[in-house]
């Protein structure tokens, strides 16, 4: 089984806000199965959760204490997780999805790297991308507002 996190709910597994119960949820079940599980993320990712976490910090809603951790527990995870290449034609299929939808740029980046690895489940909080991903044919899976997927069922 492939899962890809894209940037707005792996951030929810790093700190409190809402959507973390359920994503920690989510990894728990997921942590039961019995099939061979792949974490992947984009490599645009790396950068958007940092610089999330700093300007969290920054804005004083998370102590240094909490960041600091929030960043050591991502590097390490970071470390699971599977990034697709940086190919032309993964740039190239960037650009394509950010012309055909109402995303940023960093958005359309994941989604070609998600559909690049044929992910059976694509985890965002981010309601455009979300809506892009299922036009192209992903199952998408929102904890903000959804209910947690039958994993088994995927």
């Amino acid at each position: 089984m492939i899962i890809y996190f894209d940037s707005s709910a792996l951030i929810k597994s790093l700190i409190e806000e809402p959507g973390s119960v359920s994503i920690r949820n989510f990894l728990l079940e997921v942590a039961q199965l019995e099939k061979t599980v792949i974490f992947v993320t984009s490599a645009v990712t790396k950068a958007e959760i940092l610089a999330a976490l700093s300007a969290i910090r920054r804005g004083r809603h998370l102590s240094q204490k909490k960041f600091e951790k929030a960043v050591a527990d991502f590097k390490i995870r970071w470390k699971a997780f599977f990034i697709p290449e940086v190919t032309s034609f993964l740039i190239d299929n960037s650009g394509e999805i950010g012309l055909n939808h109402k995303i940023k740029g960093c958005d359309a980046f994941q989604l070609a790297s998600a559909l690049e690895v044929e992910t059976d489940i694509f985890i965002s909080t981010d309601n455009d991308l979300n809506v892009a991903a299922s036009e192209n044919g992903l199952f998408v899976w929102n904890p903000m507002t959804e209910p947690m997927p039958k994993i088994q069922d995927i």
